[in-house]
């Protein structure tokens, strides 16, 4: 059995992709950060990635919700 060799490129690599995560980013956010009057969209993954503290309280109480809101005093 003959396997066909395929080179695949994709120009503007870089800037095609910050593009492309800047604008899901902005789409797929999976937690909502409150206080007082304001609503932050936010990402689980950036948010845990950035902080321990989030890491922890999101992976020990927050891992069966979809949409979690977190409340800051």
């Amino acid at each position: 059995m003959e396997v066909d060799a395929f080179c695949l490129r994709w120009n503007n690599h870089q800037p095609n992709l910050i593009n492309m995560v800047q604008e899901l980013l902005s789409q797929f956010n999976d937690v909502t950060l409150l206080c007082e009057d304001r609503a932050i969209r936010a990402h689980k993954l950036v948010l845990s990635a950035c902080s321990g503290y989030f890491r922890r309280l999101l992976t020990s109480t927050m891992e069966a919700q979809q949409h979690p809101f977190i409340f800051f005093k």
